[in-house]
Order: structure tokens, then C-alpha cells, then sequence
């Protein structure tokens, strides 16, 4: 087992520029998960999850999880591994394709995330994208009429990055997870029926 490093410039982010395409993606992704963020110890303008309507228990019921894991077809220990030690990254990434050439293989979407005991596997994956988005280590692929959003999020440790999360994604993953969350459980988690 060994910790996966990260390059300071890696060759996989080859365009350093934006098509009009992509920036209109973009503006509808970057303001979720950057500016707004849930994360409130990350952004002045964070929203928590509570203001949207969830509560503050949502992340140990597993609802909002399976809905968000349904949408992008994410299973754990096949296309979703987390791990808890960043000695595991680079096993977990072999295994969901997500080693040194991830980049290439973008038919599927997938994630491996650092997990630590402070937080859970949702707000894990939530803030390594927005590392990811703000640091600019992510790349667009047109797919169809959609976009896959490749991406690394990267730690500096005494003078070398250490990978904590590589993701590939869909951009309609990506705004569905926003739509789910932003209209919080009234509307989308399935209604319990009164008994009579």
C-alpha cells in the first residue's frame, strides 16, 4: 500500500482555456460547489444542507446518499470506493480505473475518495469536488450532450501533493445532485403513506 502522488503540472491538463461550451457549464456548476458550498468552514457565502429544507441528521439516514449514488449509477466497491487511510488511494484507484491514466477512461463514472473520521462519504465527495473546481485539476470531455468532468483533488504535504480524491463525472450528474439538494426533501425524497 502506498500513498498516490499528485503532479505539481499534470500532463493530462493539456487546455488551459475554456470553450464557450464549456464556460456555460461551468457557471452553472462553479457557484453550487464552489461558492456556495455546504462546507461552511470553506466559503463566507457557504448554505448549509439545513437551509435547503434537510436536516441536520440527513447525512446518518442514508436517503439523501442513495438518491444522490442512484443518479450517477454509483456503487460501493465497484465504481465508488472510499477510503479511510490514504495509504489504500492507489489500490482503490487501480481498481476503479483511476490510476495514473484515469484520464483516458471516461466512459463511466466513478469516484475514489479520502474519507477521514471527522465527516461522511457524501460531504467527502462534495468537498474534494470543489477542491477539485477551485484549484482547476479537472479537465471537460464533450459526451454526446454531455460533458465528463475529470478531476483530482490534491493535497500539499511537506513540499509534495498527495492524492485524496479522483472523480469522473457526468455535468448532468454534477447539476442533477444540485437540483436534488437545492429542492430539498419536500420534493424529492418519496413520501411515507399515513397508516390508517
Amino acid at each position: 500500500m502506498s500513498t498516490l502522488r499528485g503532479s505539481e503540472q499534470p500532463d493530462w491538463i493539456k487546455e488551459r482555456k475554456f470553450s464557450r461550451k464549456e464556460l456555460e457549464t461551468l457557471k452553472e456548476i462553479l457557484p453550487f460547489y464552489i461558492i456556495n458550498t455546504m462546507h461552511e468552514s470553506y466559503s463566507y457565502r457557504s448554505i448549509p444542507i439545513t437551509e435547503y429544507g434537510w436536516p441536520e441528521n440527513i447525512w446518518n439516514t442514508g436517503a439523501l446518499k442513495e438518491q444522490l449514488f442512484y443518479v450517477a449509477n454509483l456503487t460501493m466497491n465497484h465504481n465508488l470506493f472510499a477510503v479511510d487511510r490514504l495509504e489504500d488511494m492507489s489500490e482503490k484507484c487501480k481498481q476503479a480505473h483511476l490510476d495514473d491514466q484515469f484520464y483516458r477512461y471516461r466512459d463511466q463514472e466513478r469516484i475514489v475518495v479520502y474519507v477521514n473520521s471527522r465527516t461522511n462519504l457524501v460531504l467527502s465527495i462534495f468537498k474534494h469536488i470543489r477542491n477539485s473546481l477551485a484549484h482547476g485539476r479537472f479537465v471537460m470531455y464533450p459526451m454526446g450532450d454531455d460533458t465528463m468532468f475529470v478531476m483530482e483533488s490534491v493535497d500539499n504535504s511537506r513540499g509534495s501533493l498527495v492524492v485524496k480524491a479522483r472523480m469522473v463525472l457526468r455535468a448532468s450528474t454534477l447539476m442533477k445532485w444540485m437540483e436534488i439538494i437545492r429542492k430539498g426533501p419536500e420534493e424529492t425524497m418519496p413520501r411515507k403513506r399515513k397508516k390508517k
